[in-house]
Order: structure tokens, then C-alpha cells, then sequence
């Protein structure tokens, strides 16, 4: 809205209102910021060292999902829906295992979420390959195999890679090429 030129606009009066600031309390203090970063970090060690011993229940748990999700699959079909349900499944224990206690579980639940996701949209990923990735995780999962594994865990894992490799060139091959779009 325009003013005419000499027209003085006046505020209305305000009134001041002090507000209590509870973040100075939790903020760290002058002195040296190491020993307020030593605190916090033994303060969640211990948080964690308290909540570690429900690490092989909660292990436990995401390889029966999976495996649940394995059975329904063999039993009532596969279908797109249980197949996003075992990726999901897969991508939980990539992320979840390391911490967990069990980083091995977690590099066999990335290969088969990475496998899911570059099989083509509509084809089928043999069950016993599906299988495989699945007895593996509960087989570590059962005998409690924590640690980042040795000789025969790597050979186990290479071995995953090379079947997921194969397994992707086969299904690719088998799916129709997509036509080139026309030359312009």
C-alpha cells in the first residue's frame, strides 16, 4: 500500500517478553572440549554395552524374517511384493549387522539386496540362489560367528560374489534388449 510522502507510519507499542534459555545448560563449557567429547563417547559405550546383549535376539529375529519371507516365496509364489519384502529384509541386516556384532551377515545381506536391485524389473531370481545368500546369514546368525570371520568366511563370500555375477549375466541375457531409439 502506498504512503503519501509526508505521512509518518507509527509502530504500535510492543511489549518485551524474556523467555527462559535452557539450552545454556547443555551446552558445552569453556575448559578443554576433549574431556565433554570423552564423557559423551564413554556415555554411549556404555549405553551400547548395556543394550549388547540383546544383539543376538535382535540378529536372530531379522534372519528368521528373512528367512520367513524365503518360505512364503517357495511355498506361495514369488511375487514382486515378497520380493521388495526380502530386499527389505536384506538391506536391514546390511545396515543393522555391523553393529550388531555380526559385520559378516552384513556384507552376504548386501550382496543379495544388491543382487535384488540389479536383477531386470520382471524377471525371476532363481530360488536357490535366493537360498544360498539366506542359509548363509542364518547359518552365522546360529553359530554366532561375530567378528569380521577368516579364511573360510572370505572363500564363502567370494564365492556369493561369483554366484551373484553369473547369476546377473545369465538374467540379463535372458531378457528381451530393449530397442535403440531412433537415429535423428
Amino acid at each position: 500500500m502506498n504512503q503519501p510522502e509526508n505521512t509518518q507510519v507509527s509502530w504500535p507499542e510492543y511489549r518485551s517478553i524474556e523467555v527462559e534459555n535452557a539450552l545454556g545448560a547443555k551446552a558445552l563449557r569453556p575448559g578443554n572440549p576433549h574431556d565433554a567429547l570423552a564423557a559423551a563417547t564413554k556415555k554411549a559405550d556404555t549405553a551400547i554395552e548395556q543394550l549388547s546383549a540383546q544383539f543376538p535376539a535382535w540378529m536372530q529375529g531379522e534372519s528368521s524374517r528373512l528367512n520367513k519371507i524365503r518360505v512364503e516365496m517357495v511355498k506361495e509364489g514369488y511375487t514382486a511384493e515378497r520380493l521388495d519384502q526380502l530386499f527389505t529384509c536384506a538391506h536391514d541386516i546390511k545396515g543393522q549387522a555391523a553393529t550388531y556384532g555380526y559385520p559378516i551377515a552384513g556384507v552376504i545381506g548386501k550382496l543379495l539386496a544388491d543382487l535384488i536391485d540389479k536383477t531386470p524389473v520382471g524377471v525371476q531370481i532363481p530360488l536357490p540362489v535366493i537360498d544360498q545368500h539366506v542359509d548363509t546369514i542364518r547359518a552365522i546368525v546360529r553359530q554366532n560367528l561375530k567378528g569380521d570371520g577368516n579364511a573360510q568366511t572370505s572363500n564363502i563370500i567370494e564365492g556369493l560374489r561369483v554366484l551373484n555375477h553369473t547369476t546377473l549375466k545369465r538374467l540379463h541375457a535372458s531378457t528381451p534388449a530393449v530397442a535403440a531409439a531412433p537415429a535423428k
